[in-house]
């Protein structure tokens, strides 16, 4: 394999339309270095027990919570240190367990307090799904701040389990929680509407909507329930998403585009237009009239850009680009925002008539694990099946993504097999190691915020 001389992010600072950065000398030696996967066993529920049926005890619904040593095991156990509007969806769902993240046990375990006073320490990747003592739900939903609960621990569940994350104040909490538990009653989302918009400013946008967001309105089109209204190219402005968003009410929406990580120089400016679609006028996307505008009250949004979902403390690209290439500032800059959720999701699923759930990347995308080298085959193919039809089979979001997530624990494997290559100085065996290990980080930084068991409207079929 040939590694590419120059690399290319889904980023706009402000200034530059491309971010590119030349690959370190050392670049290609990246692969060789870093973790690694962790031991994971295959998803296997039961055969008689379908895996979409979250309530059902050998599969389960659970809430992940930072563990802390000030709270005792009893009120651990019931999530008594939870948010309130948490600790009524945990009553809500008949108890449902609460699992709690330690440091201590890294993305390795989680704690399990019982009322009794005594903690089990189930490892994740290895133990049986459901909600009773020696078990993990496969459904779980983090409740915290990704300084509190980091993204790789998501990122490791994601490998086995279907994980949703809220990290919003108490009053968005409430609302999400409120319309989560009413069903999203009196929603404003048409389950067969659906947006599709996507830049095609340049290079990078243009793989984007040729791998990820052309097939995604191809396969719904083919669908005679759906109606789509496609904005691309030059027709890509905010304005136009908008009106359409305004207009049409859809159940899902999709945009592509690079998202907003500038200025480099400013990183509470940053902080605030962390992530923000770019349209195809280089403008950012303006939260306040979105929202005095649309009411997306019971829709999905999926949107793939630049730290769409957030950033994370530091880069998982450490030494992959050359040392203040565009590229590698931006690498730099976002992650020293440290770990947070970007401002759009937060937003949206804290409103007053909330999202169901957003999917966006921690971290940026990069052009090299959009399509293979040589072949020129799209790798594209689970993230677009898992939009459509996936998603509009009404399987829960957290398993409507789940064959995306598979994918992450063959990269991972793939890349060890390089890297021994590596010792034995096999050609290209450098070049395998580092694009093997991009993917999978790639692959598993796209992340879902909102409750993982959540499903679209019903198409009138469905009815």
């Amino acid at each position: 394999m040939r590694a590419p001389h120059v690399l290319t992010l889904n980023a706009f600072t402000g200034a530059d339309a491309a971010v590119t950065g030349e690959m370190a000398a050392q670049g290609a030696l990246w692969g060789g270095r870093g973790r690694m996967l962790t031991k994971q066993a295959p998803l296997a529920p039961s055969p008689e027990i379908c895996p979409t049926r979250w309530a059902h005890p050998d599969i389960g619904w659970g809430v992940v919570l930072a563990d802390r040593d000030d709270v005792p095991p009893v009120d651990k156990a019931r999530g008594m240190d939870a948010p309130e509007p948490i600790r009524k969806l945990i009553a809500a769902r008949g108890g449902a367990p609460v699992l709690r993240y330690r440091r201590e046990l890294g993305n390795e375990k989680l704690a399990r307090y019982f009322e009794n006073g005594s903690r089990q320490d189930p490892e994740i990747g290895m133990t049986p799904f459901g909600t009773c003592r020696g078990r993990l739900p496969l459904y779980l939903l983090i409740c915290g701040t990704p300084t509190e609960i980091p993204w790789s621990l998501q990122y490791s569940l994601n490998r086995r389990h279907h994980v949703g994350r809220l990290d919003l104040c108490e009053e968005g909490l409430a609302n999400y929680v409120n319309a989560l538990l009413s069903g999203w009653a009196g929603m404003g989302a048409d389950a067969t509407s659906a947006v599709v918009w996507s830049v095609t400013g340049d290079s990078m946008t243009y793989k984007m909507d040729v791998t990820i967001a052309r097939p995604i309105h191809t396969e719904m089109t083919t669908d005679n329930e759906l109606t789509v209204t496609r904005l691309q190219g030059d027709d890509a402005t905010h304005h136009a998403l908008m009106t359409a968003l305004e207009k049409e009410k859809p159940g899902v929406v999709v945009t592509s585009s690079h998202g907003k990580t500038g200025p480099l120089d400013n990183l509470k400016a940053m902080r605030t237009t962390l992530g923000l679609p770019v349209d195809a006028e280089w403008s950012t996307l303006d939260i306040g009239q979105l929202l005095r505008q649309w009411n997306p009250y019971g829709a999905v949004w999926y949107a793939q850009a630049c730290c769409s979902a957030g950033s994370d403390d530091g880069t998982s690209y450490a030494g992959l680009l050359e040392q203040n290439s565009l590229a590698e500032r931006v690498l730099h800059a976002v992650g020293s925002l440290g770990a947070c959720v970007a401002p759009l999701p937060t937003a949206l699923l804290g409103a007053p008539t909330p999202l169901r759930a957003f999917i966006g990347h921690v971290e940026p995308t990069f052009d090299w694990t959009l399509l293979a080298q040589g072949t020129g085959q799209f790798l594209t193919t689970s993230l677009v099946e898992a939009i459509y039809p996936r998603l509009y089979r009404r399987y829960p979001i957290g398993f409507a993504m789940n064959p995306h997530y598979r994918g992450v624990g063959e990269l991972y494997s793939k890349a060890a097999t390089a890297r021994r290559g590596i010792n034995t100085m096999a050609s290209g065996a450098r070049e395998e190691a580092t694009y093997y290990r991009l993917t999978a980080t790639d692959r598993e930084s796209l992340i879902i915020l909102g409750d993982p068991t959540v499903t679209i409207p019903p198409l009138p079929s469905q009815m």
